[in-house]
């Protein structure tokens, strides 16, 4: 009956471990689609000739091409660094649910 109940906890902790997978799974591409949204209006803004605007909360303000630009640039950088940092956190969770699942299945074939 031990046996059961560390092999239970095991599976509890393992389905901890995959819904923990599965949010930075969800981060990573949040990430990554306000990553192609940077670099889409950073395309844009360069390819234009009229005046920007940018959005802050509900209004619209006129603002600098070049100020702009450099504000995208920037996110774009930090966006890049935290999609980075986040791949590696995913791989090493992935890694650990792998060997977590991997031991489960050999102690329940025991």
């Amino acid at each position: 009956m031990a046996a059961n109940s560390a092999a239970e906890e095991q599976i509890a902790h393992l389905q901890q471990q995959e819904q923990q997978l599965q949010q930075m799974i969800l981060q990573r591409q949040t990430m990554q689609s306000q990553l192609l949204e940077t670099d889409n209006a950073l395309d844009t803004l360069q390819k234009t000739e009229e005046k920007p605007f940018k959005m802050v909360g509900p209004l619209l303000i006129a603002i600098d091409k070049k100020e702009l630009t450099e504000d995208l640039t920037s996110k774009k950088e930090t966006l890049t660094i935290r999609l980075k940092n986040v791949e590696e956190q995913e791989e090493q969770m992935r890694k650990k649910f792998q060997e977590l699942q991997d031991k489960l299945l050999k102690q329940m074939q025991q």
